[in-house]
């Protein structure tokens, strides 16, 4: 009985005929753990509410609390530099749409700032296109050529132009004089504010360059290969395959330019003047002649209030938009 026990229990476990004895069984797939997206926790509250305390107070002291300040300072008509306050409500938001000169100011800071940041990804962009072609000879000096005006501030951009833009003794007016052209740069308002576009794309087209260079140089070769393969052209490789991969160093410039075209262009317009006939004359740099010339302290806290929302306004927008257009590899 138990040599037939015995039997039926080795035929049993007894692999059938044929068959591989050394296979094994196939095993169960098992589900990582990583496979499912679970909610993030802290094992230890308390600790994290130590971690960002350093981060809450810096914050607090250094942009909330003056983002309060601010808008506080808004609500009154402030003069003789704080010492006279009296409560107007919005009055000072009320008057950046319906004074002509506070409106215009907001226009021209919309025209030009626009400008700029497209001129600026589409100028860096192209060059780098062309830097990143196979077989140019110098190219390396060709984009530390371009990239040199990095190195300046926009401050000292900014009279490099005006020295180059003078009627009197500049360069390009020296130039075009034989062809009977002698244009008065900075009493024309046109002409002013097209000097004051050329001044920032000029400073900040060798900071997009560098992004999208390394950005380029980082390309996964194989795809364009393949594309090179299947007979694209050089033009459609780009527009469909690099420009593509290139979205996510795109919607960083494009946030970083207009940042850039919206604050940093202060300096251009200090040293234009802000003229002529307040041509030059942005938003930012209003702030500051409100504020520290003509002794509008609370108009000049509620453009500073209008320009910090319109830019974060910007900047969402263009995060919130990009996500659906950036292609990550």
């Amino acid at each position: 009985m138990a040599q037939t026990t015995a039997q039926g229990e080795a035929t049993a476990t007894s692999p059938p005929p044929g068959s591989d004895q050394g296979s094994k069984p196939p095993r169960k797939r098992r589900t990582s753990a990583f496979a499912h997206t679970h909610e993030a926790t802290f094992p230890q509250r308390g600790a994290a509410f130590w971690l960002l305390l350093p981060t809450v107070i810096i914050l607090s002291i250094f942009l909330y609390y003056p983002m309060l300040r601010t808008f506080w300072m808004s609500l009154y008509n402030i003069r003789f530099y704080g010492q006279q306050r009296r409560f107007v409500g919005f009055d000072n938001f009320v008057r950046l749409f319906t004074d002509p000169g506070s409106f215009d100011a907001v226009v021209r800071t919309a025209v030009i700032s626009t400008i700029v940041i497209v001129a600026t990804i589409s100028i860096a962009l192209f060059l780098a296109a062309l830097l990143n072609q196979r077989g140019i000879r110098g190219a390396r000096i060709y984009r530390l050529l371009l990239i040199w005006p990095l190195a300046l501030s926009t401050a000292i951009s900014g009279i490099v132009f005006l020295v180059l833009f003078n009627p009197n003794f500049g360069m390009v007016n020296a130039v075009l004089a034989p062809f009977g052209i002698e244009p008065e740069w900075f009493r024309d308002r046109t002409l002013a504010q097209t000097v004051m576009i050329l001044t920032l794309i000029w400073n900040r087209v060798g900071f997009n360059l560098v992004f999208y260079t390394a950005a380029y140089q980082s390309l996964p070769s194989e795809t364009l290969e393949a594309a090179l393969v299947d007979g694209a052209n050089p033009w459609q490789r780009f527009r469909y395959i690099t420009f593509h991969l290139l979205s996510p160093m795109t919607l960083f410039l494009l946030v970083t330019s207009t940042v850039f075209a919206f604050f940093d262009a202060y300096a251009v317009a200090e040293v234009f003047g802000g003229g002529p006939l307040n041509a030059t004359s942005i938003l930012i740099y209003e702030v500051t002649e409100n504020a520290f010339r003509d002794d509008r302290i609370g108009l000049a806290a509620a453009q500073s209030l209008l320009l910090f929302l319109a830019v974060a306004f910007i900047t969402v927008v263009q995060l919130r938009q990009g996500r659906k257009r950036v292609t990550y590899q």
